[in-house]
């Protein structure tokens, strides 16, 4: 299913595939949002396995779909040609959602839920 501009019902609902890849949950929606707040471009310097020198940038935004607020993340090449968007339009979003447990240091289960944005136009 895809969103449509007259189709006010798809506009609260999130399209929703679950797929598993790496022991890792990835759920894949695509939203109608407004963008709240938009951070600056951020980048970091690594090294990566092979021993080459990378750069990792990032975006986020706190972006609402009109019930909830939620904080989203663009990386890569799209996150640094992204643009100043308009706050006081809808956009279209399209990402996933990576879910993860982990142990704490005091042995207590944690989950984490991260979205990354895919497209927003």
């Amino acid at each position: 299913m895809r969103l449509t501009t007259g189709d006010t019902e798809a506009h609260r609902e999130i399209i929703l595939l679950i797929c598993v890849i790496c022991g890792e949950k990835q759920t894949r929606m695509e939203k109608l949002v407004t963008i709240i707040n938009q951070f600056p471009l951020a980048s970091r310097a690594y090294t990566a396995q092979d021993g080459t020198q990378k750069v990792f940038n990032s975006r986020g935004f706190i972006l609402s779909d009109g019930i909830d607020e939620f904080y989203g993340e663009m990386t890569g090449d799209m996150a640094v040609s992204a643009g100043e968007y308009d706050t006081g339009v809808w956009h279209q979003m399209q990402g996933y959602i990576k879910q993860r447990s982990f142990q704490d240091k005091n042995g207590v289960t944690r989950y984490d839920n991260q979205i990354f944005i895919t497209k927003l136009i």
